[in-house]
């Protein structure tokens, strides 16, 4: 009896911490999110300057319409790549984040 109720006293720890855990990512998600969102409307100048040269840039095309900025980084061994969409005139008109906090 006192077997079952030490596993199921350490299964419930072990739950609530995937939840903080879980909690914690959303949180940095979110923050990386709000940091990207300043470079909306901006030109590329402006992410230039931040992040520096990029890892690849797409340049607009005419026919499809937008470009990319890439960056492709690693922190703590976890590959970071954040890639900024361009429009024709060069402003940043979306972007997405993979790995990066």
């Amino acid at each position: 009896m006192i077997k079952k109720i030490s596993i199921l006293i350490l299964m419930m720890l072990l739950v609530q911490g995937c939840q903080t855990v879980q909690n914690k990512t959303n949180n940095l998600i979110e923050k990386e999110e709000k940091y990207l969102e300043k470079f909306i409307n901006k030109k590329i100048a402006k992410v230039i300057q931040e992040f520096g040269e990029p890892t690849q840039y797409l340049t607009p095309d005419p026919e499809s319409g937008g470009g990319k900025l890439i960056y492709n980084t690693k922190k703590l061994g976890i590959k970071c790549v954040r890639t900024f969409e361009v429009d024709e005139s060069e402003r940043i008109v979306g972007f997405s984040s993979k790995g990066c906090f």
